[in-house]
C-alpha cells in the first residue's frame, strides 16, 4: 500500500521542493497527537495551501491503524516521558483504575480523568517532538529521492 502511494508521489508533476514539503507536512500530521483528526487536518492544509493531496496524504498515512498506530503511540509516550523525566511505566494509581473499573461511579471518572493526564501529557509532548523531528528528516530525504527519480526519468539527449 505504501509502496504504491510512494510511486504515485514520484509521478507528481509539481516541483520536487513543493512535493517534498507537502509530504513532510503530512509526516508532521501523522506523528501529531491529534488522533482521529489527521485526515481532516491534511485535507484542510492541502486545500488551504493548494498542496498536492497525494503528497500530503502519503505522508499522513504513514500513521495508519493497521500497522503503525500502536508503535507510534508507544514511541510518542516513551519520548515524552523521557523529555519530561518521567518513568516509562504507567503510574500504579492509573493501572488500578483500569484494572477495577467502577463504571457507575462519578468519583471513578473523576479519578480516571486526573490520572489520564499522567499518560496524555507525556504522549502529547513526545508526539509533538516526533512530529518535528520526523518531518524535518522527511523533507530532505524526499527531496533527494524526487530529484534522483526525475534525473533518471529525464530523457537523455545525445549530441554528436
Amino acid at each position: 500500500m505504501f509502496r504504491a502511494a510512494f510511486r504515485r508521489l514520484l509521478a507528481i508533476d509539481d516541483p520536487p521542493e513543493r512535493t517534498a514539503l507537502a509530504f513532510s507536512i503530512g509526516v508532521f500530521i501523522a506523528f501529531s497527537p491529534f488522533l482521529g483528526l489527521h485526515t481532516i487536518m491534511a485535507t484542510a492544509i492541502a486545500f488551504f495551501f493548494r498542496f498536492n493531496k497525494i503528497a500530503i496524504y502519503t505522508g499522513t498515512f504513514i500513521n495508519n491503524p493497521i500497522f503503525t498506530l500502536v508503535p507510534i503511540i508507544i514511541a510518542s509516550y516513551a519520548v515524552g516521558a523521557f523529555i519530561l523525566g518521567r518513568p516509562l511505566s504507567i503510574p500504579d494509581e492509573g493501572l488500578e483504575l483500569l484494572k477495577n473499573p467502577r463504571i457507575f461511579s462519578g468519583e471513578y471518572y473523576q479519578q480516571l480523568f486526573v490520572q489520564s493526564w499522567s499518560i496524555v501529557w507525556p504522549f502529547t509532548v513526545g508526539a509533538m517532538a516526533l512530529s518535528v523531528v520526523c518531518s524535518l528528516l522527511a523533507y530532505p530525504l524526499t527531496l533527494r529521492a524526487l530529484r534522483a527519480y526525475r534525473t533518471l526519468r529525464k530523457p537523455q539527449i545525445h549530441t554528436e
